[in-house]
């Protein structure tokens, strides 16, 4: 097994990581278009699907994983939302958002919220990097995914 291979995560890892991309992508091109994320769905998997999978390197995403994160933060967004303006800082709201930024974000929060099984320090490290890859401010989607996840795992995060 040569090098980049032993620095390359986890297949099933993987292929959850092309899946959250594929579920920010999917709840930001609702975001611009208003039509439901599961309206894009179909579009996505036949032109862009292949695409993100090869660049993570695997045969294909976790589609388990897609489906409940698009579906899940498409049937959560209100409380997303109010979740996510909660944890900003003073002077600062939703509106002020990127929209890429809110796409990020809201898939993170969904994951922290409702899907304990995922650690919570993954998760947060996880959408830190993929919003580097999204032009986001890294810093910024990490303090607040982190404030997140100190209040929904708070057992989790203080030990």
């Amino acid at each position: 097994m040569g090098k980049e291979q032993d620095q390359l995560k986890a297949v099933p890892v993987r292929r959850r990581s092309a899946a959250r991309v594929a579920a920010i992508q999917i709840n930001y091109q609702s975001l611009i278009t208003g039509q439901s994320a599961a309206q894009f769905v179909p579009q996505f998997l036949s032109h862009y699907a292949a695409e993100v999978s090869k660049s993570f390197r695997v045969k294909d995403l976790d589609n388990d994983h897609l489906t409940d994160l698009f579906a899940g933060v498409e049937a959560a967004c209100d409380r997303l939302d109010a979740l996510i303006a909660d944890a900003l800082v003073d002077g600062w709201s939703i509106d002020r958002l990127a929209r890429i930024e809110l796409a990020v974000l809201r898939c993170g929060a969904f994951e922290l919220t409702s899907m304990p099984h995922i650690p919570a320090r993954a998760v947060v490290s996880e959408y830190a990097a993929l919003s580097d890859a999204c032009g986001c401010d890294v810093r910024f989607v990490n303090a607040v995914l982190d404030g997140l996840a100190r209040t929904a795992r708070v057992v989790e995060m203080h030990s």
